[in-house]
């Protein structure tokens, strides 16, 4: 299958085994970082980040959220939405306020995630429900297993606000309007 890449300035590549005892989704992480870097190698600068394949670390992935926030990269590629949801410990409101305020794009080897595609943002936000909902089932435990270690450093509205904020609040008056007195319609 092949991709269209967008203009990238440079990309976050995120590795790790991916062991979910399905066919597709599972590789080692040296199958899974030749893959990813087929899709950025001579397109893009790029930064490797490497995790273990475990529900209890996910380092890797908090110091990429972190650089993603403060700027660094455009995009993040990984092998499926699947191995990413496990390294953010499925901290989607982070990764979604990443894509709505930074334009930060999701990149598989088969699909562009983006913010100006709805569809994307629905199946991701489906994908964030279905795979909360298989861990628990599988675990029979909430997300308490990790603690996030990282949140952006302000909100999606403080980071993409539509409008300036005045450094005071204003007033406004219109003039022959005071009170009860002179509105329109009415005599004196």
């Amino acid at each position: 299958m092949t991709i269209q890449l967008p203009p990238m300035r440079k990309a976050a590549v995120y590795v790790r085994s991916t062991y979910w005892g399905r066919a597709p989704l599972h590789a080692s992480a040296d199958d899974n970082e030749e893959l990813l870097l087929r899709v950025v190698e001579g397109r893009c600068d790029y930064d490797l980040f490497y995790e273990a394949s475990s529900y209890k670390r996910n380092e890797a992935a908090m110091e990429l959220l972190r650089w993603a926030d403060l700027g660094e990269f455009d995009a993040i590629v990984t092998r499926h939405i699947h191995s990413f949801g496990l390294g953010i410990k499925f901290d989607w409101d982070t990764m979604m306020g990443l894509m709505m305020a930074r334009g930060i794009r999701i990149i598989t080897p088969e699909k562009v995630y983006s913010r100006e595609n709805r569809n994307d943002m629905t199946y991701l936000e489906f994908m964030m429900r279905a795979l909360r909902d298989e861990y628990e089932i599988k675990f029979g435990a909430e997300w308490d297993r990790v603690k996030m270690s990282y949140r952006l450093r302000k909100t999606p509205v403080e980071l993409m606000s539509l409008y300036e904020r005045p450094a005071s609040a204003q007033v406004i008056q219109f003039p022959g309007v005071s009170g009860r007195e002179g509105l329109p319609g009415e005599t004196s």
